[in-house]
């Protein structure tokens, strides 16, 4: 592989990537052939120690999903992070699918429980402020209504509490994925010393 065919694959590899991210990595990878050819070395043997183009394009889009969502910490982010790491569908992952379809299905559940938690919550409310709602009355079985904006509240405020537990796990979860991302796989960082090494050698 010449440098021209390997910058097209990496190049349509990053394609929706912002242009200006995908300019500034090409220009990076050219310098590396320039610098490589300066060496005495052919393009095939700065191709080969670079690596595989399309794998490229895959590490280096899911680190700018990755430093994305470590910038923006947004709902959106953060699922763009996940699917940039499932983007990367290595078999270094396959270990991971039921950690992280039991940790999925954890969180899950405890977000359908806070949402449960401020609906009850919600709903005790209204039966405080119209207790004719309430067929055992005001002094029956569910209490008084002050009881019942006291219990309303309570569970308001569990399902807040749960919510922003759920939303701190998550976080934690996603973080988790991203640093075994960078541990094991060779990103942006890496590929960029190991390939100007070799231009170097």
């Amino acid at each position: 592989m010449n440098r021209a065919m390997f910058l097209s694959e990496l190049r349509m590899g990053l394609s929706g990537m912002p242009q200006n991210e995908i300019d500034e990595t090409l220009a990076d990878y050219e310098a590396h052939f320039s610098d490589g050819a300066a060496a005495g070395r052919s393009e095939a043997a700065i191709a080969s120690a670079l690596g595989d183009p399309a794998r490229l394009a895959k590490e280096l889009r899911a680190e700018a999903g990755f430093k994305r969502w470590e910038t923006e910490r947004s709902a959106g982010s953060m699922v763009g992070a996940v699917i940039a790491l499932l983007g990367l569908a290595t078999l270094d992952l396959i270990f991971l699918i039921p950690f992280v379809c039991v940790a999925g299905a954890v969180l899950l559940s405890m977000l359908i429980t806070s949402i449960a938690l401020l609906f009850s919550g919600g709903a005790v409310w209204l039966f405080a402020l119209f207790p004719g709602w309430i067929m055992f009355g005001t002094g029956g079985v569910l209490g008084s209504g002050a009881a019942l904006a006291l219990a309303g509240f309570g569970l308001i405020a569990g399902g807040i509490g749960l919510g922003a537990l759920t939303w701190l796990l998550l976080d934690i979860f996603v973080r988790g994925l991203v640093q075994y991302a960078r541990l094991h796989f060779r990103l942006i960082d890496s590929a960029q010393t190991n390939s100007a090494q070799t231009g170097r050698d």
